[in-house]
C-alpha cells in the first residue's frame, strides 16, 4: 500500500464528503417516490422491483463504501496508519471497490445510457421515468460512473500479484444478482423490460456478453492503476530496499 501526502488525502476527504452528499440527497429524494398506485400493473410493480435494479445496488454499495473510505483517509492523515483495524479496513476498501463496484457501476451505467439511446422502454415502461426527477438519470448513471472513476484515479493502489481472489468475488456477485434477476423472472416481474423478450439464445448471450464487459472493466482498472501508481510504487520499493540496505550496514 503507498501513503498518500497530506495535500493528496485532503482532496480525497473532500472528494469522499462531496460523494457521501450527493449519495444522502439522492435517496433521500428517490427513495419515497411511490408507484405503488399506479393504474398501469407494469409501473405499480416498481415499488417492488427497484430494489432488484442494478442501479440501486451498486448505489447503495457506494453509500457503504465512501464513509469507510472518508474514515480510513482520516485515520490516514492523523498518524494511524497500520494499525490491524485499518490494514483489514483497506483491504475490505480496496477489494469492495475493484472487485465489485467499480466493474459494476461502469458496466451498469454504459448499458443504462446505450439502451436509453436506442428505447428506454427496453429498461422500463416510460411511465415509469415520468415519476423521477429531471436530474435523476444522470445523478444515478452518470455521476455514479464519474465518481468510481475518479476513486481509481486518486487513491494510491498497486496490482495484485495474484487476480484470481478479485476475479471470484467480482463473479460471485455477478452470479448472485444473475439469481436474483432469474427468480424474478421465473416469478413473474421481470426486472428489465428487456428480458421479456429474451429466449434462450438471448440469455446465453447476454450472460457472454456481460461477462466479458465486467472482465474489461476489472482489467481495464488495474491498467490505469499501474499507468498513475506504479512507478511511485516502484519508487517506494527502492527507497525502502535502500533505507534496510543501509540499517543493515550500520549494524
Amino acid at each position: 500500500m503507498i501513503r498518500s501526502s497530506d495535500i493528496l488525502l485532503n482532496v480525497r476527504l473532500c472528494y469522499y464528503g462531496v460523494a457521501i452528499s450527493h449519495l444522502v440527497f439522492a435517496v433521500i429524494m428517490i427513495i419515497p417516490i411511490d408507484m405503488s398506485q399506479d393504474e398501469d400493473p407494469r409501473v405499480s410493480i416498481y415499488s417492488r422491483v427497484r430494489w432488484k435494479l442494478i442501479t440501486c445496488w451498486f448505489n447503495l454499495m457506494m453509500l457503504t463504501y465512501f464513509p469507510i473510505a472518508f474514515y480510513c483517509d482520516l485515520k490516514e492523515k492523523h498518524g494511524e496508519w497500520d494499525t490491524k483495524r485499518l490494514r483489514r479496513l483497506r483491504k475490505f476498501r480496496d477489494y469492495f471497490m475493484t472487485s465489485i463496484i467499480f466493474p459494476t457501476t461502469m458496466y451498469a451505467d454504459i448499458s443504462f445510457w446505450t439502451l436509453w439511446m436506442k428505447d428506454p422502454e427496453l429498461i422500463a415502461p416510460m411511465a415509469v421515468f415520468k415519476y423521477l426527477p429531471y436530474w435523476a438519470q444522470h445523478s444515478l448513471h452518470t455521476v455514479s460512473g464519474i465518481v468510481v472513476l475518479m476513486d481509481i484515479l486518486l487513491l494510491p493502489r498497486r496490482r495484485p500479484t495474484n487476480m484470481i481472489p478479485g476475479l471470484a468475488l467480482m463473479l460471485a456477485f455477478c452470479s448472485v444478482y444473475g439469481c436474483v434477476l432469474a427468480v424474478s423472472q421465473f416469478t413473474g416481474e421481470p426486472v428489465y423490460s428487456l428480458f421479456e423478450l429474451f429466449g434462450w439464445l438471448e440469455v446465453i448471450m447476454f450472460v457472454a456478453i456481460t461477462i466479458t464487459v465486467y472482465m474489461f472493466f476489472h482489467f481495464l482498472q488495474w491498467y490505469i492503476v499501474e499507468l498513475i501508481w506504479g512507478k511511485t510504487y516502484e519508487e517506494n520499493n527502492k527507497n525502502t530496499t535502500e533505507k534496510k540496505n543501509l540499517i543493515d550496514k550500520a549494524k
